[in-house]
């Protein structure tokens, strides 16, 4: 479906808008500096006053002008309402203007004139403009932004098992399934229900683990000893010669191993503790805390009563020691948690603490929607494929059928198949087909629980269709990433959708790959990362093909198997090869998506026997291209290229001016002291009535001084557990025409011209500020990050 693209620039450029290719660009930083023939305009760092259901943002941001020969600045505010193209991948935002409005305060009507000539010429008004995503994200007041409803989700701990030696875990979905590896080979089986490469010798009777280029063995599966072998089945030397089975193939004989791990084996979710010998404890400062300095896990001692909490896709539980029974802790966590210190290496769990800033992000950020534009004229190209005669049950407490017998996710609802498929609608009279794009889903597939694993299908929606176009949208909890009550986002619905998926092996449906395309909440170590913008799988031995029941797939219709590693997720078809090592402590994160309408991909690599790094990433799409340069006076520059015109940043200016919302600009000096440009220079203000920054409390507040403060107590957490998840979902907003009730609709809004007649207080420039900071952070925190590599992000199967 090559007509399948991204619902990028090309929508607005249908508005007649003068639009670059400047939302593939980055924010490479503020002020930003626009020159020509003498002339120069100062753009500074915008200030968001809302951003209607992400679509419209209402801005202001302070300007500079020089005209020919003058050395004196004219200072002038710029208010806009943008239209908005959000590229998740690139954490940017072009701002494409609707409107927009220049004020030069105390300047006649001539030279105000002469001056916004200037300012259009550099800047033309058409002109999209890019900014950090993190960068708007600290200016919004979670409550009056659209956010994906808290849901009732389950807080059962997995099986959890721990090693203080090197070991891994072998995670089966139900009973393990064991099938022939082709028709003409009956004597060499193959497990299908588990990421790893477990083949089963009905010669021998042993079964026979390969662990990245070496082989172990067993005659027991659940309780037997593994061993180290080099002898393996003929069978294996005679897999099928394709690329399904190349990697196995490269590895027969394989390696002896001289130490093998320990292997853990499952038949229902788990979880792996692994740390390199006995706990080693690091505290953090400012609480009662101690941080197990050696493991991948987010494991701590709360030393009030010596108590061990272990935080895994998003929930906390709790144990006396490490080899103890586990408890949920989620809706009562020790309040230590919220306090520990941004610098410290265990500031990323805050994100799954209720009531932090940092949990309210990560809700602000999985809301975003992912939009993607499709042509109703061009027919999809793909087919759903069942186990024999299409089979359908009813999910309890809706009207909706699923199909049980098919990897993909259809349904039938009065009379109609429906077919949910890479963040797309599609719909037929037949459950075979043809599809056609869907342009009405029906309301009831909205009503599917989240007990049910389809339940992430009622995350994608239409947005508007038109004769030629179909937009569907898309937030995070299509990838499974869902709201719970406790005010946090976690990965899968829990312990019990996963038993559901392992038990319906063992009926007569699903015969042959897995039952549901949906997120296994255990068994890959899911770990949130906001610099990524979701849950990724932990770097820890649970699979080459990165856990989350990322199994085997056999197609009834070609009789042919795609193993773990061609598993595919929400954005189209995922290859994920081997992502740890804890023998060798090698790590690849790399991971590469593809779909009909885009690919993007990145990688990182560390080897640390060599001390070698290998970072690399490629995107199909148009890319802005940055160089650097220097300035005789030493001070640094990041030139963006002129292409897509979005100035220079120059490091050597501050970013310390703003455009007050009474048309006046401001300027904060490093003792927070405030002054203002009326037109005539600059004049001193009022102090701030707050007592100025410190940089460790302006670092610490940010965001919370623009936010509304949420209570951190047990009383709240626990209220929250038991009441929120029940609240009815609110309807949409009548410009969707999908039935879907997603979000809550953001309150009404000033228009773009709405101008603030008192003089601006200081206490709302220093939320101003706050905000600008706090992005500036969060921006420099992504970038650093992602510079640094990492696991690959869990993807459904």
């Amino acid at each position: 479906m090559k007509a399948w693209r991204r619902f990028l620039l090309a929508v607005m450029l249908c508005a007649a808008l003068s639009v670059t290719a400047a939302a593939a660009s980055d924010d490479q930083g503020w002020p930003r500096v626009f020159q020509k023939d003498g002339k120069e305009l100062t753009v500074y760092q915008p200030q968001v006053d809302f951003w209607q259901d992400y679509k419209v943002l209402h801005a202001r941001f302070a300007i500079a002008v020089k005209t020919g020969a003058k050395k004196e600045e004219k200072y002038g505010v710029v208010e806009t309402e943008a239209q908005t193209v959000v590229d998740q991948d690139a954490r940017t935002v072009a701002l494409i203007p609707k409107s927009r409005e220049l004020r030069f305060p105390n300047t006649s009507d001539s030279e105000a004139a002469a001056l916004k000539a200037v300012a259009d010429e550099l800047y033309p008004p058409g002109q999209a403009l890019v900014v950090s995503l993190d960068r708007i994200l600290a200016y919004l007041d979670p409550e009056k932004q659209p956010q994906q409803p808290p849901v009732e989700l389950n807080y059962d701990p997995p099986r959890i098992f721990f090693s203080d030696e090197p070991a891994i875990l072998v995670m089966f979905m139900g009973e393990p399934q064991l099938k022939p590896v082709a028709k003409d080979m009956p004597a060499l089986m193959f497990a299908v229900n588990t990421n790893w490469d477990v083949f089963y010798d009905t010669t021998s009777q042993r079964y026979f683990l390969l662990d990245g280029d070496a082989w172990l063995t067993t005659g027991d599966l659940a309780q037997g000893a593994w061993t180290a072998t080099s002898e393996l089945p003929e069978g294996l030397t005679k897999l099928p010669a394709d690329e399904n089975w190349a990697d196995v193939r490269a590895q027969v004989p394989g390696k002896t191993y001289q130490n093998p791990p320990r292997v853990f084996v499952s038949t229902e979710p788990a979880e792996l503790v692994l740390t390199q010998g006995e706990p080693a404890f690091s505290p953090i400062p400012g609480t009662k805390l101690m941080r197990v300095a050696n493991t991948d896990s987010d494991l701590f001692l709360s030393t009030p009563g010596n108590v061990y909490y272990l935080l895994v896709a998003g929930r906390w539980f709790r144990a006396t020691s490490l080899d103890a029974a586990w408890t949920p802790a989620s809706a009562d966590l020790p309040a230590d948690f919220a306090l520990i210190p941004d610098s410290d290496p265990a500031a990323h769990v805050k994100s799954s603490v209720p009531g932090t800033v940092e949990a309210q992000d990560a809700i602000l950020l999985a809301s975003i929607p992912r939009a993607t534009e499709v042509a109703v004229d061009q027919a999809p190209q793909s087919a759903a494929v069942y186990d024999g005669e299409p089979k359908f049950a009813t999910i309890p407490s809706t009207t909706v059928q699923y199909a049980v017998n098919s990897p993909q996710q259809v349904f039938l609802v009065d009379g109609g198949y429906y077919w949910c498929s890479q963040g797309t609608w599609l719909t037929s009279s037949s459950p075979s087909g043809p599809w056609t794009f869907c342009t009405t889903v029906p309301a009831a597939i909205y009503s599917i629980p989240p007990s049910h694993p389809s339940h992430n299908v009622t995350y994608v929606t239409v947005q508007s269709s038109t004769p030629s176009t179909v937009v569907y949208t898309q937030t995070a909890g299509y990838s499974g990433e869902y709201v719970a009550a406790t005010g946090v986002l976690m990965f899968g619905a829990g312990i019990l959708v996963g038993a559901l998926i392992a038990d319906n092996w063992n009926d007569d449906h699903h015969y042959y790959y897995p039952p549901y395309p949906v997120p296994y909440s255990y068994g890959c170590g899911a770990r949130y990362s906001y610099a990524y913008g979701g849950y990724y799988r932990g770097a820890a031995a649970y699979g080459p093909y990165g856990g989350a029941g990322a199994a085997a797939r056999y197609n009834p219709a070609t009789g042919t198997y795609s193993r773990g590693a061609y598993a595919y997720g929400p954005g189209g078809s995922v290859s994920a090869r081997q992502a740890y090592n804890p023998y060798t402590g090698a790590r690849g994160g790399a991971l590469r998506v593809d779909t009909d309408y885009g690919s993007a991909g990145r990688g990182a690599a560390y080897n640390p026997s060599t001390g070698t790094a290998v970072r690399g990433g490629y995107r199909s799409n148009d890319q802005g291209t940055v160089g650097g340069i220097k300035t005789n006076r030493g001070t640094g520059a990041v030139g963006w290229d002129t292409e897509n015109s979005q100035g220079a940043v120059v490091k050597g200016r501050g970013d310390n001016v703003y455009a007050g919302k009474d048309g006046t600009v401001y300027k904060r000096d490093d003792s927070g002291e405030w002054s203002s440009n009326s037109g005539s220079g600059w004049d001193s203000v009022d102090k701030p009535e707050r007592a100025s920054m410190s940089s460790q409390s302006a670092g610490e507040s940010a965001g919370a001084k623009n936010r509304p403060a949420v209570s951190t107590t047990q009383t709240s957490q626990t209220k929250a557990a038991s009441g929120q998840a029940t609240k009815a979902r609110p309807a949409q907003t009548a410009q969707t025409t999908q039935a879907r009730p997603t979000q809550t609709a953001s309150k009404p809004q000033p228009s773009a011209t709405t101008r603030v007649a008192p003089r601006e207080s200081t206490r709302s420039l220093e939320s101003q500020a706050s905000a600008r900071q706090r992005g500036n952070q969060l921006t420099h925190q992504v970038g650093t990050q992602r510079q640094a590599g990492g696991a690959g992000r869990v993807q459904r199967r």
